[in-house]
């Protein structure tokens, strides 16, 4: 009996690596945009801190200095928690897109694994069709021979 052979099986392993790989970028993509989140959201709590110390202040004398200070750095903060939240949006959106290839991978992949199963499931059919054509000859063989053997009553 012939052993079963996947002729697609190279392009089957080749499209295993690439889903492998967009998968791996796929694991960084989700740590990045993690990671951005955790800034911008680290940026805000500072944002917040500051604004609860300025609240402070206020309530006690404060030199102009001292609040010009807070506002300046404020300020700025704000101008960072924006630039933030563009990184954090970039971060998303290559976030889909690597999820979009993954996805995409995953799919030709799955399509040649089902080719495979298919063919294996063809492959099995016609294997169990031919143990069993090998049974029947074997039996009529035997029957056969059984004929032959047995004698023949109008003889004796």
């Amino acid at each position: 009996m012939k052993k079963f052979y996947f002729r697609l099986d190279t392009p089957l392993r080749i499209k295993q690596l690439k889903e492998k790989i967009e998968k791996q970028r796929l694991s960084q993509a989700i740590l990045k945009k993690n990671t951005e989140k955790n800034r911008l959201t680290q940026m805000k709590l500072t944002k917040k801190n500051i604004r609860n110390i300025i609240d402070e202040n206020l309530l006690t004398s404060v030199e102009i200095r001292e609040l010009s200070d807070y506002s300046v750095f404020a300020t700025d903060m704000l101008v960072l928690i924006e630039a933030q939240k563009d990184v954090v949006k970039q971060a998303n959106e290559i976030y889909e897109r690597t999820k979009l290839d993954f996805l995409r991978c995953r799919r030709e992949r799955q399509i040649y694994e089902k080719v495979k199963e298919h063919q294996y499931n063809e492959y099995s059919i016609m294997i169990s069709r031919e143990e069993q054509k090998i049974s029947d000859e074997l039996a009529n063989i035997n029957y056969s021979r059984l004929e032959r053997n047995i004698p023949d009553e109008n003889y004796f």
